[in-house]
């Protein structure tokens, strides 16, 4: 007797098992491999939201190599928000990342200690463990930077390399959205191109997004916009180039801390780049003028240069009278050659004539220059009689 009513729950437990499966999944239960991925092929056809959607080639892509799938009612959902545990699974399944034995925890379980055997995941990468709620773009950066190999990587420096390996693109020219919300379409693109970089492809890459991020991880963008500069293939060590520029620089003053510096950003603008998205920041090139001694030049478009604007304030000024100044002064060194009052071959004081737009930077020159071979960033204090402090921000060997 209790030998039939063991067989009749088995029979009900499977009864009920398959009647869990989506049509989709219950069509495949007995397929072959061949068939499976007709199925697959079928179905994704037949996603009516997917087409013409910017993902669509990635989404097919993904459902053919079988790390994810659509939904009964023939919807694919692209823009449906991603939790990290969806995320994890995906990447593991994508990626071949082998699945232990897991007898208790959730249905994420196997994948997320799949995951932290394979390096790319570990207890503490998030806000908090709770990996049912949504994925922020950063944690998805992270992520797949792990997936990459990347190693000792700084703070908020995720979504820099993400962005420099054309993993990730920005939401909007410039725009990155660290804390947005990552969809299916999303996590797919990003998975589809980690697999890409993995097996040796050169994606192309939104520069645009590296420049943001590089603003996001370390408060500059001089080494993505303007390289052949600060950041050249001579700077191949720890002490030049984007390596010797340190958040701990960013903050000095007197040692009895009566007079405390910050410097809030770095940013660098590519004149000669009309949707560099931070030429916003700039007035109508007939407003901008360059000085050299008693000479004021307009800016033209044919002017080859870089904008560099300092943004800064001070934490303490106990000495304001001796202070004065609200920002700090901006130099960059190593540029030689006589000075040209109309001709532009060093690092030049720039000025706004709109009133709506003023700002405190320079104006250095892409070509027509000679250097000692070292490039140096510095910022210092403006004073009234009282001491100058001075920090260097970075050191770049550039030799022409």
């Amino acid at each position: 007797m209790k030998k039939i009513s063991i067989s009749v729950l088995t029979a009900i437990s499977v009864l009920l098992a398959s009647l869990a499966l989506n049509p989709v999944e219950a069509a495949q239960a007995d397929a072959s491999v061949e068939e499976k991925a007709e199925t697959r092929e079928t179905v994704n056809k037949n996603f009516r939201d997917i087409q013409g959607h910017w993902a669509q080639a990635a989404i097919n892509d993904a459902i053919q190599r079988g790390y994810v799938d659509g939904y009964p009612d023939g919807r694919f959902l692209p823009n449906h928000q991603v939790s990290r545990a969806e995320f994890i699974k995906m990447a593991v399944s994508a990626m071949d990342i082998e699945l232990g034995s897991s007898s208790s925890g959730s249905w994420y379980t196997p994948y997320v200690k799949a995951a932290e055997s394979a390096g790319i995941y570990k207890a503490g990468d998030f806000a908090n463990n709770q990996l049912t709620q949504r994925m922020t773009r950063e944690e998805m950066s992270k992520l797949a930077v792990k997936a990459l190999g990347y190693k000792d990587v700084e703070d908020k420096q995720w979504m820099y390399l993400a962005s420099k390996d054309g993993i990730i693109s920005g939401t909007a020219p410039g725009v990155i959205s660290p804390q947005g919300t990552t969809t299916r379409a999303q996590a797919i693109a990003v998975i589809e191109r980690l697999l890409q970089v993995k097996n040796g492809k050169e994606l192309p890459v939104d520069k645009y997004a590296v420049a943001a991020a590089e603003v996001y991880w370390h408060k500059t963008n001089i080494f993505s916009v303007a390289p052949e500069i600060f950041n050249g293939p001579d700077n191949n060590n720890k002490n030049v180039g984007i390596d010797s520029w340190k958040m701990s620089k960013l903050q000095f003053g007197a040692t009895d801390g009566s007079v405390v510096a910050q410097v809030d950003e770095l940013i660098a603008i590519d004149w000669n780049d009309p949707k560099d998205p931070n030429r916003k920041l700039l007035p109508s090139k007939e407003k901008l003028v360059w000085i050299q001694g008693s000479n004021r030049n307009v800016f033209t478009n044919d002017l080859q240069a870089y904008v560099i604007l300092l943004k800064s304030h001070y934490v303490v000024n106990e000495k304001p009278k001796l202070y004065p100044a609200k920002e700090l002064a901006l130099n960059i060194r190593g540029f030689n050659g006589k000075a040209n009052g109309t001709v532009l071959n060093m690092p030049r004081i720039i000025e706004s004539t709109d009133p709506k737009k003023q700002f405190n930077g320079l104006v250095i020159p892409k070509q027509g220059f000679s250097t000692g071979g070292i490039i140096e960033v510095m910022v210092e204090t403006i004073s009234a009689g009282a001491p100058v402090y001075l920090n260097k921000l970075s050191r770049s060997i550039l030799i022409k």
